[in-house]
């Protein structure tokens, strides 16, 4: 198994687990040829690696469900705070599409939304960047207890996946994809 496979495991391995509708992962430009194999054997259960852009010798790339990303992104309230930072779109492929082309050198901070944070702590964070009551995957604004739930839920998975590759095991035999 490949550097990139195993970082794109440890990484996006709660996505493809249907724990949370996507990552974001940085791997080196250099491989690409695994990051194509994943995404042909993933693309059939509605996955989608999309490239936001490049540091160097690294390649940042998101990694979404579909179905899972359309679901966040349609509800009223994601909606209406998206349309607020200019975005328009009528599928995850589109609102995905704005929020690359929003990406030139930083991180805008809508970007927890596509990745399943709480509105809540999106708003939060922008806000208050200095504030929260908890940091672990994301900086927790609200709902402490549930975050906390969350992240350790995650921890797991992510060892757990860990683990199978570690003994050898591809992504596309954990996740059982072709």
């Amino acid at each position: 198994m490949s550097e990139t496979e195993f970082i794109v495991g440890k990484h996006c391995g709660i996505t493809f687990a249907g724990l949370k509708p996507a990552s974001l992962v940085s791997v080196r430009k250099w491989d690409g040829d695994t990051l194509r194999r994943l995404e042909k054997s993933f693309k059939g259960k509605g996955y989608f690696f999309v490239s936001l852009g490049d540091c160097g010798q690294r390649e940042l790339v998101y990694v979404y469900h579909a179905q899972r990303l359309e679901e966040v992104l349609f509800s009223d309230d994601v909606k209406d705070f998206l349309h607020s930072f200019g975005y328009f779109y009528d599928s995850a492929e589109e609102a995905v599409a704005r929020l690359k082309s929003r990406m030139n050198g930083s991180f805008p901070h809508e970007i927890g939304v596509f990745l399943g944070y709480p509105l809540s702590d999106v708003r939060g964070f922008i806000e208050n960047p200095h504030g929260g009551v908890l940091c672990g995957c994301w900086k927790v604004y609200s709902n402490a207890r549930e975050a906390a739930k969350t992240f350790e839920r995650y921890n797991r998975c992510s060892a757990c996946i860990c683990r199978h590759m570690q003994k050898g095991r591809t992504l596309t035999q954990i996740f059982n994809v072709v």
